[in-house]
């Protein structure tokens, strides 16, 4: 997602449960219920995401102490616009900000899809062994310096920053406290009236009512958040990997061009 360039909208509902908790389901239940421009990450492509990718860089580091990186710098409203300006709804890689969204849109409904911890932590390890291990760090290293990417290295400072964690190990070590944690905080600062905790499989009814939206003819969205992920990460890093493969090999035929040019040039000079 770029910096908005639609309308600018009022935004309405924060569905901040955690990724892998059914954020993409629920951001196909936000749009089939009729709110506009819902973002979720996996909507996004890699190539032009780095707007996005900058802003959530920034508030990383002003937010999470643990980010070796910390600044404690302030983000304002305005901020937060400059990303999410043009959208009714935000999902899954909001939760990160949740307290900080909370302040920033007050008068938005706050949803939080929960699932029980075990099950959601088998399912958000593969996040942590897919950008925390030697693939992740091979990505950030070798592959977005060529691109001009950071989408990796951000994903993996907004995991390291919100598990307060140095690693893969510190991440999975304060995974359940973090969890907690999360849930804690929202039910603190979000009255019992703009506030629902959501289990995927308990269909429109309770989510609608708390919306105050018709029910749709239509089932309850059922994406699977892990084969999503999985299949646009593969996606993304074979374009990744494709694109810097080619532009390595542009420059070095181009740098090749070059060398026999000015080889043949001297050879043409008179000795």
């Amino acid at each position: 997602m770029g910096l908005p360039t639609e309308p600018r909208r009022e935004m309405k509902v924060l569905a901040l449960g955690l990724p892998r908790t059914g954020t993409l389901s629920m951001a196909e239940a936000l749009t089939t219920l009729g709110y506009e421009n819902v973002h979720h990450t996996l909507k996004s492509d890699i190539f032009q995401n780095e707007p996005y990718n900058k802003f959530c860089s920034r508030a990383a580091d002003a937010i999470f102490p643990a980010l070796p990186t910390y600044t404690g710098g302030t983000i304002t409203r305005e901020d937060w616009d400059t990303v999410y300006g043009t959208c009714e709804a935000v999902t899954e890689s909001a939760a990160f900000f949740a307290p900080q969204l909370i302040r920033a849109y007050p008068k938005a409904k706050v949803v939080v899809v929960v699932r029980d911890f075990d099950r959601w932590f088998e399912s958000v390890d593969v996040i942590f062994s897919s950008l925390l291990t030697k693939r992740g760090e091979f990505f950030i290293r070798w592959i977005e310096p060529i691109l001009g990417l950071t989408t990796v290295s951000v994903m993996q400072k907004g995991i390291l920053g919100f598990f307060e964690a140095n690693d893969i190990l510190g991440a999975r070590e304060n995974a359940e406290k973090t969890y907690n944690r999360h849930h804690r905080v929202i039910q603190e600062m979000v009255s019992s009236e703009q506030l629902l905790f959501y289990r995927m499989g308990d269909g429109w009814e309770p989510l609608c009512k708390f919306l105050g939206k018709p029910v749709p003819d239509s089932q309850f969205p059922r994406v699977n958040d892990s084969k999503a992920l999985t299949a646009t990460g593969r996606k993304d890093y074979l374009r990744a990997l494709k694109a810097a493969c080619w532009v390595v090999l542009s420059r070095s035929l181009g740098f090749a061009a070059i060398g026999i040019s000015l080889w043949v040039t001297w050879k043409k000079l008179p000795s």
